[in-house]
């Protein structure tokens, strides 16, 4: 048995810059990330893992309105080159219209509890998520179908009901549902996606006896996978998180459940697929230290 020690840490570098004049602002801000790591039977050295560039806009219309718009850039070159994205706002009294995020009303909302543990995050890749091979591809990208895979949506945000937060939003077509290709393709050519998808999420946060809590609960729902023909499931997900602080201490859980979405209503064994993670962290100053722990069961229809 060989063993392997791998030490790693990351050089993390924020710029900022900002111009504005009245009624108009533009800021570029950006993430550079590099992993140094060393260990047997391992090739060390350093590592590119994460770019991130944002240029953002807004303006304030005559009537009160904010529109704006962020164009965001992934630069990677060891891994397969990242994508530009694009999306627009407008802010009214009666709440906030976006057009081209890559995050749904879900993913908006619920909190990612397999991204408190101090690392990457989310969009690193690499600590905490659930498996994404085999069937794990099956539009499980983190935890919940379809997350954060497509910048072709409608999102709306109303304003806050009695601290009840909500946000909804519409993607006509998840055939376009990677990070990576930013092209249309033609579903049915052996895609395993549905299409035109509803997402509705919700929120709420308080306190009892000094300890804080968010509650959130989303799902998502749309038609049949063209990959099956007339007979693929419709898409059924519901996923759920609540995250309690006290101090330092910070404990999370959270649990999806895509039924049998990615399977036919004519299975002889019925497709389904679940997964739940927690995470506890503590912060110490500059240190934060956590673990974590995560379980996704799948059945492939047949």
């Amino acid at each position: 048995m060989k063993k392997i020690i791998i030490g790693a840490f990351a050089l993390a570098f924020v710029i900022t810059s900002t111009a504005a004049r009245a009624n108009e602002n533009v800021s570029i801000t950006g993430f550079f990330q590099q992993i140094i790591g060393m260990g047997d039977d391992t090739t060390g050295g350093i590592t590119h893992e994460f770019d991130r560039i944002n240029f953002n806009a807004s303006t304030t219309t005559d009537n009160g309105w904010e529109v704006g718009g962020v164009l965001q850039h992934e630069p990677t070159f060891d891994r397969t080159a990242g994508p530009t994205t694009l999306h627009m706002f407008v802010n009214t009294e009666l709440g906030n219209i976006a057009i081209g995020h890559t995050m749904d009303a879900v993913t908006f909302t619920v909190s990612r509890i397999n991204g408190m543990v101090p690392g990457g995050g989310i969009d690193a890749g690499y600590q905490f998520l659930f498996f994404d091979g085999t069937q794990g591809n099956r539009g499980v990208k983190g935890s919940e179908a379809y997350y954060a895979m497509n910048g072709a949506r409608v999102l709306y945000t109303p304003p806050s009901i009695n601290g009840v937060n909500i946000k909804i939003s519409y993607t006509p077509s998840h055939d376009n549902n990677t990070m990576s290709a930013r092209g249309r393709t033609a579903n049915g050519a052996g895609l395993n996606t549905h299409q035109e998808t509803l997402e509705v999420a919700a929120s709420y946060s308080g306190e009892i006896e000094g300890i804080g809590y968010t509650v959130a609960l989303g799902s998502k729902n749309g038609n049949g996978i063209d990959n099956f023909g007339t007979t693929g499931n419709d898409l059924q997900v519901i996923v759920g998180t609540i995250k309690l602080t006290q101090g330092a201490w910070a404990l999370g859980y959270a649990a999806y459940d895509n039924g049998d979405s990615f399977g036919s209503s004519d299975d002889s064994t019925t497709a389904s697929s679940s997964g739940w993670n927690t995470a506890l962290t503590h912060s110490m100053g500059n240190i934060v230290i956590g673990v974590g722990y995560s379980e996704w069961e799948a059945v492939s229809g047949t």
